[in-house]
């Protein structure tokens, strides 16, 4: 394997490795469908021992090498930080190309970015518009799932991309070989190129990873809450996020105590996680309301706030992208979604209504 010591910026510390994802954020690209991560953080991806191979992909791109492993296919379960490292090697690719071309799509945009060229009568110019990146990503293979047509275009278009010798970067959640949704010339494709597994981070990673998130929130936590919040179960990153953005509120109202961080442990959500679905429910009884009301167009005050609170612990608890979140509370876009979390935060800081509110929502979820 490649030694971590030829990646120019990147810091080991106990055998984690940081690696350097500086450049534009996701937005310059596209509308990002990975978790926000403040400043810093969202420039760096950490790879504890157990993910180790992606020391070595971001070492081919640093190097000018990444074509020999196209289509490079990165997959693993939600939360393990796919789209991060996906986006963050596009990222790197802009900087350090100014003059390349970068797309990066997700596997429903791309199937209704196909569906829209049919409508308009403009198919021929759609593909010779994707075939003019010098970097493609598509995150999120999955959701091509019972769309041939989609997957027949992807399929042509790997092959001439291969030929003009761009680079290809796709996320799934498995193998595409085991994919039986998928087309067996795509999945033999996608075979062709190298395979990186990632899987939720270890302790020293969860570890590192809770410090930068802290640093980046300016909040201060005692060696024993770090410890005690990575040497837990493994979860997803945007899990670990909430844990901080909890002791962040804790630490707003008062010294935060071992009582007070035996409480928020106990109040973590299970290993299995969350739903979407749960939380509607569990945000539409709090405040008298129907599932249906959070996922309408109403603007009346209570259903702003459900659905705002509802958004906030869908961020906070689950790994769904905005996109998803949005698409579930009734096809409402990224930027609803994330002026809706960012919302319920701030009134979190100010409205002790809010903040009680939270409380009890959360509460009901992991009772």
């Amino acid at each position: 394997m490649i030694g971590p010591g030829r990646l120019d910026g990147t810091a080991v510390v106990n055998g984690v490795v940081t690696l350097p994802l500086a450049g534009p954020q996701p937005n310059a690209l596209r509308r990002s469908s990975a978790p926000e991560f403040e400043g810093a953080v969202a420039a760096e991806f950490v790879v504890g021992p157990e993910n180790r191979l992606a020391v070595a992909v971001a070492d081919a791109f640093f190097q000018g090498r990444s074509q020999h492993y196209s289509p490079l296919v990165i997959y693993g379960p939600s939360g393990s930080g796919k789209s991060h490292l996906a986006q963050g090697l596009a990222r790197w690719w802009r900087t350090a190309r100014p003059a390349a071309s970068v797309l990066v799509t997700c596997g429903s945009e791309l199937a209704r970015d196909l569906a829209a060229a049919l409508d308009r009568q403009q198919l021929g110019e759609w593909r010779a518009a994707l075939r003019n990146h010098d970097l493609l990503v598509v995150e999120d293979l999955g959701q091509l799932a019972g769309k041939g047509a989609a997957q027949q275009e992807l399929l042509h278009l790997l092959d001439d991309l291969a030929g003009s010798e761009a680079m290809v970067v796709v996320t799934t959640r498995g193998l595409p070989q085991q994919i039986s949704t998928l087309l067996a010339g795509l999945r033999s494709r996608l075979s062709a190129g190298l395979a990186v597994p990632l899987v939720l981070p270890g302790p020293d990673a969860r570890r590192t990873i809770l410090e930068r998130l802290a640093l980046a929130r300016g909040l201060t936590l005692p060696k024993g809450i770090l410890q005690s919040l990575a040497g837990g179960p493994s979860v997803p990153v945007p899990a670990l996020r909430g844990a901080v953005l909890q002791l962040e509120l804790a630490q707003r109202s008062g010294a935060l105590d071992a009582d007070q961080l035996r409480r928020l442990l106990a109040e973590r959500p299970p290993s299995r996680g969350v739903s979407l679905r749960d939380i509607t429910v569990a945000a539409a009884r709090h405040f008298g309301l129907k599932m249906a009301d959070l996922k309408s167009p109403s603007r009346r005050q209570t259903v702003v706030a459900a659905r705002g609170i509802a958004i906030y612990l869908a961020r906070l608890l689950t790994p769904h992208s905005l996109e998803q979140i949005g698409d579930y509370f009734g096809g409402r876009d990224h930027t609803t979604v994330l002026h809706g979390q960012r919302r319920t935060e701030k009134l979190m800081k100010r409205d002790p209504a809010t903040r009680h509110a939270v409380a009890e929502v959360r509460k009901a979820l992991v009772a």
